[in-house]
């Protein structure tokens, strides 16, 4: 069924589907992200520790998105906004805080882990605990700046036509201009300048563990390759899933609404897609605790913990040049001793 903006019904297939979307994520991203908080905090990794330092930032955004998911499932459930104009402003801007905050704390353990693996030794100086809280506090004052417009532009709205408070959804033309250009910015900034740096980080891991050999012992079992790239093409699987089709949804729906390009069919097309998307978007924070905490610096699982540490990559290192070394001086021998062969003769 085609929405329309002067239907005063709640049949669009959009109010039942956010109810049901958000009551899950609700439901599973609460407890995941506060019992992945609560023992980060409790770890003493959190002083030390760089990807724990991510983690409980990632975990800390996602956990106040959900705490704003039981008003977007009031009102989709009924329909209508009854709560004033903060607590309407409130839910959209945590989401908009989740989304690029989420991007850039991925971002931010992508780089990490891969200057771990490719280089271990020379990275040392930036991977430490100040660093990593600088750049978490960078991030959270670029969202917070972020979310003062957006907070503007996201206010209830009366609609005259049913007589009623309307609260994420009904914009005027002037609300989607200006946020039209915060999204296009956002996108490109937020989204797409990310995704870019995650991928050239996972393709610098494949090609730097090629040359590695793995070692194992009882009691620490190092990741084997396939589980540290499957680490990365993890990341970056949520990541494309959870954040561009939205995006991507949003601006063809912006440019369908800032009548760049306006037909009443496309205009209701980009608006389903746009909102099957957006429940997309929102399950990220339920997949980030379990994807990125459980692939952290150290993973636990019954009785083994596996490690992949700045000491394992300096041994691997130094397996490699000595390997090259080896094959090197055997060259040198086999060249010797022919030519020796050929004096001989």
């Amino acid at each position: 069924m085609p929405y329309n903006d002067s239907d005063c019904s709640t049949s669009h297939f959009r109010y039942p589907l956010f109810t049901s979307t958000y009551s899950i994520v609700l439901a599973l991203g609460f407890p995941l992200n506060f019992v992945s908080l609560l023992i980060l905090l409790c770890r003493s990794g959190l002083k030390k520790s760089v990807p724990v330092i991510y983690m409980a930032n990632l975990a800390l955004s996602d956990l106040l998105f959900t705490l704003s998911l039981p008003l977007r499932i009031f009102y989709f459930a009924t329909g209508r906004w009854t709560l004033g104009n903060i607590l309407c402003m409130i839910p959209g801007t945590l989401f908009v805080i989740n989304i690029y905050s989420s991007s850039l704390f991925i971002t931010l353990i992508s780089v990490d882990r891969m200057l771990a693996v490719v280089y271990p030794l020379r990275s040392r100086p930036f991977r430490t605990a100040p660093v990593a809280w600088t750049l978490c506090l960078s991030v959270w004052l670029i969202i917070g700046g972020l979310a003062v417009p957006t907070a503007i532009n996201h206010p209830e709205n009366v609609d005259k036509i049913c007589n009623v408070t309307r609260c994420f959804e009904k914009y005027t033309s002037d609300e989607w201009k200006k946020g039209f250009i915060i999204l296009c910015c956002t996108t490109f900034f937020g989204i797409l300048v990310p995704f870019f740096i995650i991928l050239g980080c996972t393709v610098a891991v494949v090609r730097q563990l090629r040359g590695y050999s793995m070692t194992t012992s009882s009691r620490t079992t190092e990741l084997s390759k396939s589980k540290i790239v499957n680490l990365f093409l993890s990341n970056l699987l949520i990541y494309a899933v959870c954040f561009i089709p939205f995006h991507i949804a949003f601006i063809l729906l912006g440019v369908n609404k800032v009548g760049i390009w306006h037909e009443k069919k496309s205009q209701d097309f980009f608006f389903d897609l746009q909102t099957v998307t957006m429940c997309m978007a929102s399950t990220n924070s339920c997949l980030d605790p379990l994807i990125y905490y459980f692939s952290s610096k150290r993973i636990q699982g019954g009785n083994d913990q596996h490690v992949w540490t700045d000491e394992t990559n300096h041994r691997n290192c130094q397996s490699t040049q000595t390997e090259a070394l080896q094959r090197k001086k055997e060259k040198r021998k086999s060249f010797v001793s022919a030519s020796q062969n050929k004096d001989d003769d």
